[in-house]
């Protein structure tokens, strides 16, 4: 039954997302690629390099959106552990506190979470605003086998569709 509500919101969150649609689309001008089954995120990463109007970066707190192949528990989990890494960037960058003066962060560390990748998704990807977590764009695009010309045939579908999309043409 809790599978079956999680399918139904990431559904929901999916439709929702794409409704609102290609306004948001349009705003995202980096992305960060998510690990994927099989390498598939770095055939993706240079399919969109070569789109031209996404710069694909390889620090995730610096990107507008972030490309998945699974939604859930794992990926919010993954997404916050990366927003805290990037606080702690901040924080070790910032000017210590004097002598006598107590940091209110001090000592406080949160475990590190464990996130399991052992299931992937199976041929849906989405493309998730970083900040407000909205599903921004998903395509389903299945790839035949996984050598390296059909994952790379299958990236280059993904972005195809996904620059019909950001041009505003329909498919």
């Amino acid at each position: 039954m809790r599978t079956l509500a999680l399918l139904v919101s990431t559904t929901l969150a999916a439709i929702a997302g794409y409704a609102q649609g290609n306004a948001e689309l349009s705003q995202v001008q980096t992305v960060y690629v998510m690990p994927m089954a099989n390498g598939f995120d770095q055939y993706l990463a240079n399919r969109l390099r070569s789109l031209g109007q996404i710069r694909v970066l390889a620090d995730a707190s610096k990107a507008d959106a972030i490309f998945t192949d699974k939604l859930g528990q794992a990926f919010e989990a993954k997404l916050d552990e990366m927003e805290e890494a990037a606080r702690e960037r901040l924080a070790a960058s910032a000017p210590k506190p004097s002598p006598g003066e107590t940091a209110v962060s001090e000592g406080l560390k949160l475990a590190p979470k464990s996130v399991s990748t052992l299931s992937r998704g199976k041929g849906t990807y989405f493309l998730v605003d970083r900040r407000s977590r909205i599903v921004l764009w998903s395509v389903y695009s299945k790839t035949k086998d996984m050598q390296p010309n059909s994952l790379d045939k299958n990236a280059e579908k993904v972005v195809e569709e996904l620059g019909k999309d950001f041009s505003g043409k329909k498919k």
